[in-house]
């Protein structure tokens, strides 16, 4: 009975339930595993300055060019399945590297500012591979009704590593947390292949894409659809930033403890997880098939304006936990699967590389040039919202354009 009424709720299929359970618990998994460890990521690297964390960022972007070739010849020869394996077990290797490097107490001040880059990078792919391998399995047609359920499962998950995180904060070492968070990526790896084998009508995939390892980019700069979305990524990162290091400047202030700010941020992990959670499994889906994609891009653009326009006028523990938090419960709820509808219009070349670019490369470029735009106008005395306000509503008619450019290239993808 619970289970015919949530396929009535969501429209899924019968045939589509056992791929919808498969995607949602990797990416819950996925998800659960980097939760786990952004807690512990936060807390150590403001051990420091926080103004060292645009530089942060920079390193990140900087270990995303190099990573992208190789990542491109990797898409070139291996099959969808193996990516998710590959990517998912080589990140848990490092985890168990970085545990063991934890636990010996060495360098620890430089061991965190590594970790911070590491883990910035590893969420980034580990998130952009699965979802494009639910845009290479599903329709358009079917990701407007099964991308809310698949999201709601990653939300499991990033309700789950906080509280886990949360809970052992003051009772075990951050290395017991890491190896914790690599037996999930494990997970996530068995989960997948399991996805693969129970998607209804997907075409078998048992070769890699063939080609250079430095289309992506072209790709990206050759076509205006890709472009918007990479424009899209760039003032998400630009508005995220914003928020962050707001935030990360007002939680040093107020919190000198380190097991403070690991339980404030999981906090903030879990209030925003309970708000995605609820908007995924109640909302989601029925504004996409009732308002569009491009109706749904846009609110993200406004939450995020006020919520940058709030922290300056009101800086806060209470505000910058409630603008965390509805920032990255639209993110997550809405605007991330609205953009991940966007790939399913495109050939499986752009699923793979185009896109990887997109959520890697242009998505840290955003956080690297906007962290160090921050610094700037601080300097300058520019306050932050004069600059996140216009681009606040750019960004709102970019999402209305994408909307537009996905209804024409899916106008002929109908139920079946």
């Amino acid at each position: 009975m619970l289970a015919a009424r949530l396929r009535t709720a969501f429209q899924v299929r019968a045939d589509e339930v056992a791929a919808v359970v498969w995607a949602a618990l990797t990416h819950c998994a996925i998800l659960m595993s980097y939760y786990l460890l952004r807690p512990v990521r936060d807390a150590l690297v403001l051990d420091g300055d926080p103004a060292f964390i645009p530089w942060l960022f920079t390193a990140t972007f900087v270990a995303m060019v190099a990573i992208a070739p190789p990542w491109g010849a990797l898409v070139a020869r291996q099959p969808r399945g193996r990516l998710v394996a590959i990517v998912h077990r080589s990140f848990a290797v490092q985890l168990v590297g970085f545990a063991a490097v934890m636990y010996a107490d060495v360098a620890p001040a430089l061991v965190g500012k590594i970790f911070y880059v590491w883990l910035s990078v590893m969420n980034l792919f580990g998130v952009s591979v699965f979802w494009s391998l639910c845009a290479d399995l599903i329709r358009p047609e079917g990701g407007r009704r099964l991308f809310g359920p698949i999201a709601a499962g990653g939300t499991a998950g990033a309700l789950l590593g906080p509280v886990v995180a949360r809970l052992l904060a003051h009772r075990v070492e951050p290395a017991v947390l890491l190896v914790l968070a690599a037996v999930l990526l494990e997970g996530a790896v068995w989960s997948a292949h399991a996805l693969t084998r129970r998607v209804p009508s997907a075409a078998p995939a048992t070769k890699g894409l063939g080609g250079s390892a430095w289309e992506g980019l072209p790709r990206v700069l050759a076509s205006p659809y890709l472009a918007g979305i990479a424009g899209y990524a760039l003032c998400a990162a630009c508005l995220a930033t914003f928020v962050y290091l707001q935030q990360a400047g007002i939680v040093k202030a107020a919190l000198p403890d380190r097991g403070a700010r690991t339980a404030f941020f999981a906090n903030v992990e879990l209030i925003t997880g309970l708000a995605t959670i609820v908007l995924q499994l109640l909302v989601t889906s029925r504004l996409l098939r009732w308002l569009g994609v491009g109706v749904v891009l846009a609110i993200l653009p406004v939450v995020q304006g006020v919520g940058v326009l709030a922290l300056v006028m009101a800086p806060s523990l209470a505000m910058a936990t409630a603008v965390s938090a509805s920032g990255r419960a639209a993110t997550h709820a809405l605007s991330r699967p609205s953009r991940e509808l966007l790939f399913t219009a495109l050939p499986r070349d752009d699923k793979y590389r185009a896109k990887n670019v997109i959520d890697t490369l242009v998505y840290r470029f955003g956080d690297f040039g906007s962290a160090w735009l921050h610094r700037g106008l601080a300097a300058l005395g520019v306050v932050v919202a004069a600059v996140a306000v216009p681009l606040a509503a750019a960004w709102v008619a970019l999402a209305v354009a994408l909307g537009i450019g996905h209804r024409r290239r899916t106008r002929d993808d109908v139920p079946r």
